[in-house]
């Protein structure tokens, strides 16, 4: 590969695609089966940026970050490139231009898009693109990234540890046991790294924040630092098909207390801090180093700040979130940066971004599954339809009855029941058809 080759930055590239693979009302597959949602969904912009394949924007998204750290250390730090930090997280996307409340920015099932003219199914989309200067965004309306996943989906990928199999030694492509006398456990132990950590961060209005780690069992804060982040470069991108989207963040780190006279005491902590955050980490690595991107798998207990004596309104009980994040090793980071070549720096950002990717699909899997409006069609038996609707107002009026007498309204050789049926005990088998989406457990039965 030439090292000639222009730089094609992500911005670039999500404007080609938006030209390419809008599909819009005009031009969404006819049937009428998707009534209004089925609209809403092909109106929806945030279609307009399709990723065929994600792993190459976040391969693209690497370079974008190695040349905004580049630019950082040209401008601000006297040739130097401060301390960068480069991570994925897993959230959801909502935007509040999809209705009275906040929507998660593209309802859930895989899409089917045109692609340079042809159909394709495709899991991943640009929502925000900002590579620190200007945001690229064009027409797309805003969105916010609310990191975090469920307890349930924490609880079920990472509880496991290093004890058995999971979502986390999956990410890491993590074999069985050798033979009959080696357990799972001992397998995953010889592989991957588990490190644990307890600490307390205060964040500030101004968007500083102090760290502390807890000493002992009894939550004593030890001696910690104060930083502040900027943000060099930052893209969403939703995942439909998944259950989680996925936040790309390249940020520059800079220490405000003074490393050569030691760290922060706690105790001199400024009494306006924002929020506080007790995060109880587990971080996880490959030990032979094969994977370049550390896994943090974090329990957040956030409090604000409560005021002098109590007196701030607004403040909150504490709130618990869960958050699963990947970061680039800061070798590999400082390697991706400091390579001359931008043909190898391109290389490089590929291997990690298809590195990336395939742990993100093992902790948050995509399907191929289409969403239902992309299946619903009008039925082409008006009088059945009718029976149908019929038939699931019986069974409502069943409901209603507490289950004491039944009312078909499907003839028993077939076609429609007479309007002055007879009531009549309700049929041992299936009563008739239900509605998408409605099955036994949305029928309360009071015994």
């Amino acid at each position: 590969m030439s090292n000639k080759r222009p730089f094609v930055n992500l911005g670039g590239l999500v404007a080609q695609s938006s030209k390419e693979a809008k599909r819009t009302a005009a031009s969404a597959p006819s049937g009428g089966g998707g009534g209004a949602s089925s609209s809403a969904s092909t109106n929806n912009l945030f279609l307009s940026r399709p990723v065929p394949k994600p792993e190459e924007a976040v391969g693209m998204f690497l370079i974008q970050s190695r040349a905004a750290a580049l630019r950082k250390s040209a401008n601000g730090s006297g040739g130097n490139v401060p301390p960068i930090e480069i991570e994925a997280r897993l959230g959801t996307l909502v935007s509040p231009h999809l209705g009275p409340r906040d929507a998660r920015a593209l309802s859930s099932g895989a899409k089917v898009v045109q692609v340079q003219g042809k159909e394709r199914v495709v899991h991943a989309f640009v929502c925000n693109v900002s590579d620190g200067i200007n945001r690229q965004n064009g027409r797309m309306p805003a969105t916010t990234f609310e990191g975090g996943v469920t307890r349930s989906n924490y609880l079920r990928w990472t509880q496991a540890g290093l004890s058995e199999a999971s979502a986390v030694s999956a990410a890491y492509s993590c074999r069985g046991p050798r033979d009959a006398n080696e357990s799972e456990g001992a397998a995953l132990k010889s592989q991957l790294e588990e490190r644990e950590a307890v600490t307390t961060v205060y964040a500030f209005p101004d968007g500083t924040r102090s760290e502390f780690p807890h000493e002992g069992g009894g939550g004593r804060l030890g001696r910690g630092r104060s930083e502040r982040k900027e943000k060099l470069s930052v893209i969403d991108l939703a995942l439909p098909a998944a259950p989680y989207d996925l936040r790309l963040t390249c940020a520059s780190e800079q220490r405000l207390d003074d490393p050569g006279k030691g760290s922060i005491n706690p105790a001199n902590v400024a009494p306006n801090w924002d929020k506080e955050r007790i995060k109880r980490r587990r971080s996880y690595t490959r030990r032979d180093n094969s994977f370049a991107w550390r896994m943090d798998v974090t329990e957040v207990t956030t409090t604000d700040n409560p005021g002098p004596n109590g007196s701030l309104k607004g403040a909150s009980h504490p709130k618990v979130g869960y958050e699963i994040e990947m970061e680039l090793s800061s070798s590999m980071t400082k390697k991706l940066i400091s390579t001359r070549d931008d043909a190898e720096a391109r290389k490089l950002a590929g291997q990690l971004g298809a590195q990336l990717w395939f742990m993100v699909q093992q902790l948050n899997p995509t399907h191929d599954v289409l969403e239902v409006e992309e299946f619903l069609r009008e039925h082409p038996d008006g009088e059945a339809t009718k029976m149908a609707l019929g038939q699931c107002q019986t069974i409502r009026k069943f409901v209603d009855s507490k289950c004491q007498s039944w009312q078909t309204a499907i003839a028993p050789g077939g076609g429609r029941s007479p309007d002055n049926h007879e009531w009549s005990r309700p049929p041992r088998n299936f009563v008739g058809c239900m509605p998408v989406n409605f099955s036994r457990h949305n029928i309360e039965v009071t015994t």
